[in-house]
């Protein structure tokens, strides 16, 4: 393997692609616990936990686009711009089904908070939400500044 700057060189990798990893490592960690916390306390579920396809069901594709850009980016591909593509999406839903006061969106409040009935099983639930938006903001902005450090390598300025 050459030393060139987007190596992956045991566990240190170069290149922009540290911050890509770590940000999309933990929005797909984030992502995991709070579909879990979804089928733990039964609302705003779906299939493949209930009978009927929810967007629930839909945003677990979400796993589909996250773990490729990982192994890719991993192996030392440059997915910056899809790393970026698959964060603003992710953004977007997340911040449409959770924010936007539409027939059957989730109040994180009341749907989230107030469904445990215990003030730190609640708190640790918003926590959750907020690590995974946090996460998938860090990812876009990584993203965005990897991608643009690499277009402005290649115009040479």
């Amino acid at each position: 393997m050459s030393a060139g700057a987007g190596d992956v060189v045991g566990l240190r990798v170069r290149g922009g692609r540290r911050a890509l990893l770590i940000f999309a490592s933990a929005a797909l960690v984030f992502s995991v616990l709070h579909h879990a916390d979804h089928v733990i306390r039964g609302s705003h579920s779906g299939w493949p936990f209930g009978s009927e396809v929810t967007p629930f069901t839909y945003s677990l594709l979400i796993y589909a686009l996250i773990l490729p850009a990982i192994y890719l980016t991993a192996g030392g591909r440059d997915v910056a711009g899809y790393h970026l593509f698959v964060a603003l999406g992710g953004l977007a839903l997340i911040g449409f089904v959770h924010f936007v006061p539409v027939g059957g969106h989730e109040a994180p409040i009341g749907d989230i908070y107030a469904a445990y009935g215990s003030a730190s099983a609640g708190l640790l639930a918003l926590g959750i939400l907020a690590g995974l938006i946090t996460s998938v903001a860090a990812l876009a902005v990584a993203a965005l500044g990897t991608f643009r450090m690499r277009y402005r390598s290649t115009k040479g300025g």
